[in-house]
């Protein structure tokens, strides 16, 4: 029962490895563009993430997963938003970014990523017993959300259409 939580930080370890690789491509595959320096400040702030995570993973196998997270069962609601995934990893990332042909198309991919990053952080932080672990979740959600609106406001600047339909006006 307990390994079911653990594999849940396992994949946020792993999400988080994801999230490096594919903003550091995305800022590769645009680079020169305003897009390049946001996609890899996005990067490292994810490397941050996926530290704080490996620190709650080891804290978790150290003291115990009932110690730390109120809920060790995986409900529905929750393996959806895994099932769903972040961001494709690896050599998946590069193939991925193959087919993204437009800044808007990367835009749209790493707001889905993001916008996911918060439902597995808010899940984990609510399911969450130990508060300094509660604490960092609960940063990581501010952060992800930070991202989002980043990426909304490079889009918004680029894409004049979009700019419209998101603020009701063009920038």
């Amino acid at each position: 029962m307990a390994k079911r939580e653990i594999s849940v930080i396992d994949y946020a370890v792993r999400q988080e490895e994801h999230g490096v690789s594919f903003y550091t491509k995305a800022a590769e595959k645009f680079r020169g563009t305003e897009l390049a320096g946001l996609f890899m400040k996005l990067a490292k702030e994810e490397a941050k993430h996926l530290r704080e995570l490996m620190d709650i993973q080891a804290a978790a196998l150290r003291k115990g997963v009932e110690e730390c997270f109120r809920d060790v069962e995986v409900d529905a609601y929750l393996d959806a938003v895994i099932r769903e995934g972040l961001l494709p990893g690896g050599d998946q990332a590069a193939q991925h970014l193959d087919q993204v042909k437009t800044v808007e198309d990367a835009c749209r991919i790493a707001m889905q990523a993001e916008k996911n990053a918060v439902l597995l952080y808010t899940e984990l932080a609510k399911r969450s017993k130990d508060k300094g672990q509660k604490k960092i979740l609960e940063a990581m959600i501010r952060e992800e959300k930070a991202h989002m609106a980043k990426i909304a406001g490079m889009r918004a600047d680029i894409d004049p259409l979009y700019a419209a339909e998101r603020f009701g006006k063009l920038c």
